[in-house]
């Protein structure tokens, strides 16, 4: 569980999620930074779960013990359980480990992460075939991908990806670019240049078309 003195900065989250039965630190969900890590159990289980409970509320509104529990044979579940394993064994200087899984879940899931990747709690993959996430990426809470979504380096730099951010089917995000919190990148776009909080992405290459507040960011249904 989150501790108040955790999060520096909290959105009010959305009616649905308040109203549900999930665990109060999930409330945080809008939070745009946690600034220390769960202590008293390993992270790798920690981000994990907070993962399965982000994927049951996108695909159901509510996040209950046996729906969080039935997002573990979801499409996409399994990669982001070997990306999650990969970064822990890491971190633990095990990088022989490391690399193992990471092959394995190129290999079984078609999901390319590297495993130095920084991406926050709540990650959702609705499916795994084709991502490729560069190991310098640095991500927020809530990123939801769809298939075949690549996040990479140009000349050397790398985007900085916000909380709370929708990343279309086929979507590519490349260069030193910051996505803000909130944004959503369309199908298929290329995005190479800043979008700001609240930004709606689309286009070859990609362009920004709409940029909601906050209001109307969580007054809107999750994308699909």
């Amino acid at each position: 569980m989150l501790h108040d003195s955790m999060v520096t900065k909290v959105e009010a989250p959305p009616a649905a999620i308040v109203a549900g039965d999930e665990p109060r630190w999930f409330l945080t969900r809008h939070a745009t930074l946690v600034s220390a890590p769960h202590r008293w159990r390993p992270r790798f289980l920690s981000r994990l779960r907070t993962d399965l409970v982000a994927k049951s509320i996108f695909f159901h509104g509510k996040a209950g013990r046996w729906r969080t529990l039935a997002m573990v044979v979801k499409d996409g579940s399994m990669a982001t359980v070997l990306y999650r394993l990969a970064h822990a064994l890491g971190r633990a200087r095990l990088g022989l480990l490391a690399a193992v899984v990471y092959k394995v879940n190129a290999m079984l899931t078609g999901a390319v992460i590297g495993r130095r990747a920084e991406i926050g709690p709540g990650l959702v993959i609705l499916h795994s075939h084709g991502i490729v996430i560069n190991s310098s990426v640095r991500a927020g809470r809530n990123l939801v991908l769809g298939n075949n979504v690549t996040i990479g380096t140009e000349k050397g730099k790398t985007p900085v990806i916000g909380d709370n951010v929708y990343v279309g089917t086929g979507a590519v995000i490349i260069g030193g670019i910051r996505v803000g919190n909130r944004a959503r990148i369309g199908a298929n776009a290329v995005v190479n240049k800043d979008v700001p909080d609240g930004g709606t992405a689309v286009g070859v290459p990609a362009r920004v078309i709409k940029v909601r507040s906050l209001e109307e960011s969580l007054a809107e249904p999750e994308a699909a």
